[in-house]
């Protein structure tokens, strides 16, 4: 009884956790751009609020690794509770841990800086691995649909679609930030594209964390 009472814990927690990771890593983003002179929550990326010299750099680096260890905690929490749905469900796992490996924990150490308008090879490496992060976490709701079908499942099947379309065009958006496309109306909203992406896929973890409960909830 104390085994199961416990194990649940962990599994509630694991939920809880991405939930409260989500909804505070929007309010930090804003606050730590408030913190930072000329900063402009449209146009300027989340990268640059982590670059040396910003003075919550050292802020940035310790929230994104706290946040990719919160998102491997609702990976495994995930694992466990769904793994009897198929082989599908360990790749969903790869698919949220690259995520917190590349997007969070590796863009938290290593920054995007820059020396006289050239990308350092740590900058370099922020953005190889956050960008693995990236097009893992877009592919995630591709294969959450093959574990949610659309028999069983018919509202979390079609949040998936409507996600990864989603995502798909705030990326394409976000790529407007490329000096190619400066004379756009579209390349000074980065921050805005970003953002929305980041809205749109931390939903879909809350949604996610919402069915843990409830299986938690249905083996009690």
């Amino acid at each position: 009884m104390n085994k199961t009472w416990f194990k649940n814990l962990l599994l509630y927690s694991s939920a809880i956790l991405c939930m409260g990771g989500c909804i505070t890593d929007l309010v930090l983003n804003y606050v730590f751009g408030k913190q930072i002179p000329g900063y402009n929550q449209l146009s300027h990326t989340l990268s640059s609020l982590g670059v040396s010299g910003s003075p919550v750099a050292q802020e940035v680096t310790i929230w994104l690794v706290i946040l990719g260890f919160i998102f491997m905690f609702f990976a495994f929490g995930f694992l466990y509770l769904f793994r009897a749905q198929g082989k599908d469900v360990k790749k969903a796992f790869w698919i949220i841990l690259l995520y917190c490996l590349g997007e969070c924990i590796a863009s938290g150490v290593f920054r995007a800086d820059r020396v006289n308008g050239e990308l350092t090879n740590m900058a370099i490496l922020h953005d190889l691995l956050g960008g693995i992060g990236v097009v893992a976490l877009l592919l995630l709701p591709l294969v959450m649909r093959k574990i949610f079908d659309a028999f069983r499942y018919p509202l979390f099947f079609r949040l998936s679609g409507i996600v990864f379309i989603a995502g798909i065009c705030f990326t394409g958006l976000f790529l407007f930030r490329m000096e190619y496309f400066a004379n756009t109306v579209l390349h000074d909203y980065a921050g805005l594209w970003q953002r929305l992406f980041l809205i749109n896929y931390y939903s879909y973890f809350i949604a996610i964390a919402v069915m843990m409960i409830a299986k938690v909830n249905s083996k009690i």
